[in-house]
């Protein structure tokens, strides 16, 4: 993850390790066994018709999201560039041999158009100024942007964000139509469509019992109406451009 974070906060490495992303710091060893895997699963899932496609991700972190992303590329992707608030992690992805720059989510160094689709895991939800981070994500790709977020209708995420590790690192859920709202009334672009599902429900938990918590989160996401307690959301938006006369661009 990524956030804006004045310069007196803790560095990277007191977030992440080399080894254990802030993620799995939180939910356990369901971050390996069931998370991780479940993202590549949406990545996959969204991306899997495209061919050389170049993908920038904000909030990298330690490379955990990347490094299995990149594990399953099957001709989907060309281009994976990295990014990272923090100097030093940077330095940490570029000895793992990722392209990596050092970018706030809300000013991104990146040139217009460069990518074909932004994505961000967890990263929205820690910054001050979330809907100029949503423009920033529409103004370096190409109509496509993936995001999973921190639902803010679960009880159970909102009780957790009161706990001493969740209110460190800055975190605030919020409402599925606020996600929306934050890509909404940019006078340079349009949403095409904008899709959002439930997502998840990890913690910390006993090895022994890891297995049944992995089952819960299989079937979870496909309970109606109890699946909007899970603890994150994913986010699909498709947005075209609008010129300055008011035409309205192609959408990739």
């Amino acid at each position: 993850m990524t956030t804006h974070i004045p310069a007196s906060q803790p560095e990277w490495a007191s977030i992440h390790d080399e080894d254990t992303s802030w993620r799995k710091k939180l939910v356990g060893e369901i971050s390996d066994a069931f998370v991780i895997p479940r993202y590549v699963r949406l990545f996959y899932d969204t991306f899997g018709p495209a061919r050389q496609f170049d993908f920038c991700e904000i909030g990298s972190g330690n490379g955990d999201m990347c490094r299995a992303i990149l594990a399953e590329n099957r001709g989907e992707i060309r281009r994976y560039v990295t990014s990272e608030y923090f100097a030093e992690g940077v330095d940490w992805l570029q000895k793992q041999g990722f392209e990596a720059v050092q970018a706030d989510a809300q000013a991104l160094p990146r040139a217009d158009e460069e990518f074909d689709a932004a994505v961000e895991f967890d990263v929205m939800h820690h910054v001050d100024q979330p809907r100029k981070m949503a423009r920033e994500l529409m103004r370096v790709a190409r109509g496509h942007v993936l995001m999973v977020e921190s639902n803010g209708l679960s009880v159970f995420r909102k009780l957790r964000e009161l706990t001493p590790a969740h209110r460190a690192a800055g975190e605030q859920s919020y409402f599925p139509w606020t996600y929306r709202h934050f890509f909404m009334g940019h006078p340079e672009y349009e949403l095409v469509s904008f899709e959002i599902a439930p997502f998840l429900f990890p913690f910390k938990c006993p090895a022994w019992f890891l297995p049944i918590l992995v089952r819960f989160n299989q079937i979870v996401e496909h309970v109606p109406f109890f699946n909007w307690q899970c603890s994150s959301v994913w986010i699909r938006v498709r947005y075209r451009r609008v010129d300055g006369q008011g035409a309205r661009g192609k959408d990739n």
